[in-house]
C-alpha cells in the first residue's frame, strides 16, 4: 500500500457532487491533499450547470441518492453533454441494477460506501490524467 502523499493532482479539477455534510467533509479533507480544486454541488442539477459551465473539470464524484435529479440521471446528461468527463459513481445504498444503471449512465467507476481512502484515490488517479473511452465500469467495494 502506498502513501496518500503520493497523489499530486496540481491544475486538476474535481466536481464532488455530495449532498450529505459529512461526506462532504471527509472527500474534501481527502482530496485537498492532492492539490486538486475543487468544485461542489449538493444535488443532480447542481452538477449538470456547473460542467455545462466550466469545460475544465477532469473528474466528477457523483453521489446516486440525491434530491431531485438524482446522480444516475445527473450522469447522464453529463455524459451526453461531454462523453469524456469520468465519472465516479459513489453511494451508500448499493441496490441491485445500480453499478448497471451508473454504467448505461456514462460512469466510469462505481464506489461503495464506505470506501477507503488509498483505494478511492487509486480509482480517481486511473481516470483523472486521461480520457475516458468506452464504458467500462470499474467496481470498488
Amino acid at each position: 500500500m502506498g502513501s496518500l502523499e503520493q497523489f499530486n493532482w496540481k491544475g486538476k479539477q474535481i466536481l464532488i457532487v455530495e449532498d450529505d455534510k459529512l461526506s462532504t467533509i471527509l472527500l474534501t479533507a481527502l482530496l485537498n491533499r492532492t492539490g486538486a480544486k475543487l468544485y461542489f454541488a449538493t444535488n443532480g442539477q447542481q452538477a449538470v450547470d456547473i460542467v455545462k459551465s466550466n469545460s475544465s473539470i477532469n473528474l466528477i464524484l457523483m453521489d446516486i441518492k440525491l434530491e431531485g435529479m438524482n446522480g444516475i440521471q445527473a450522469s447522464a446528461v453529463i455524459h451526453e453533454h461531454n462523453p469524456n468527463i469520468p465519472i465516479v459513481a459513489q453511494t451508500a445504498c448499493v441496490m441491485p441494477g445500480d453499478r448497471e444503471n451508473c454504467m448505461a449512465a456514462g460512469c466510469v467507476a462505481y464506489v461503495s460506501k464506505p470506501f477507503d481512502a488509498y483505494e478511492l484515490l487509486q480509482v480517481i488517479d486511473k481516470y483523472i490524467n486521461g480520457i475516458k473511452i468506452g464504458n467500462k465500469v470499474e467496481t470498488l467495494s
